[in-house]
């Protein structure tokens, strides 16, 4: 089958998920796992196929971390906005270099950028919460048809997750999570340090809140054989998040003893 029809493939599948032009869009996504519905697309028809969809009167955003803390007593890569490869999946890196993309600054916790938001968000974007507050993620959270596309991603991918403990004012950010590892709350990169007021801690327990959201009806996947995929209002994400830290304050952490980093906040909870 040629390119041109696995393009139109996977086009329909995206649109009829509920991707149209104007949108901004987060998208999370296992090349994989999307390989296995779509053999023929490459990552660069995939971003390809994204930005035709969206348009340039929206938003294609993808995560792009490096997570390049400060590690006393170890070796640790320093942030290049320009040459460090993304750590968050291929299609992030094939996006991260493809035409038009700006990438933002901040040593952890970069996002690259196209459309609207590359002419909304300053390359110099790295605010001292990376996930919170003056966050590309609060730019979307404040931003008009937005929407988080996971496409074979689970809620363990949902950087959204951490902006909801942030503005929920979850106690447990005041302690870093990387404690145990020696990782200090600061981002290095080639043009110096930078101090940061939180870091953002271990996402595997996200997947309690999924479990909720599709038992109560909230949200639903859309899917092509075992190609599992999500399309969800950022909004709407926020709203039930918060409304689920509100009944269960730990509810996005893992459980005590499952999880190192998530034990050092169960622990300054239980001694504050």
């Amino acid at each position: 089958m040629g390119n041109c029809e696995a393009r139109r493939r996977l086009k329909k599948f995206l649109t009829e998920g509920g991707l149209r032009p104007g949108q901004n869009i987060i998208v999370h996504a296992s090349f994989r796992k999307l390989r296995e519905e779509f053999p023929e697309i490459s990552p660069e028809e995939a971003v390809s196929v994204l930005k035709e969809i969206i348009s340039c009167n929206g938003s294609v955003i993808f995560p792009a971390f490096t997570y390049s803390f400060k590690k006393p007593g170890q070796s640790y890569d320093f942030f290049d906005r320009l040459h460090s490869q993304s750590k968050t999946g291929i299609l992030s890196e094939v996006f991260r270099t493809s035409e038009g993309v700006i990438r933002t600054s901040s040593p952890t916790h970069s996002f690259s950028l196209w459309g609207k938001a590359a002419g909304s968000i300053s390359f110099l974007n790295s605010p001292s919460s990376p996930l919170g507050h003056g966050s590309v993620i609060d730019w979307l959270a404040g931003t008009d048809e937005s929407y988080v596309l996971m496409l074979g991603a689970d809620f363990t991918a949902l950087t959204i997750g951490h902006y909801i403990e942030n503005i929920s004012g979850a106690e447990y950010l005041k302690i870093s999570p990387w404690n145990y590892l020696n990782v200090l709350p600061c981002g290095v990169s080639d043009i110096g340090e930078q101090a940061l007021i939180e870091v953002p801690g271990c996402s595997r327990s996200f997947t309690g809140f999924e479990r909720h959201l599709l038992k109560e009806g909230i949200i639903k996947k859309f899917c092509r054989e075992s190609l599992n995929s999500y399309f969800i209002s950022i909004p709407l994400l926020i709203r039930h998040g918060i409304s689920y830290l509100r009944k269960n304050p730990t509810g996005l952490l893992c459980p005590e003893g499952a999880c190192s980093s998530c034990n050092e906040r169960h622990v300054f909870l239980q001694n504050k």
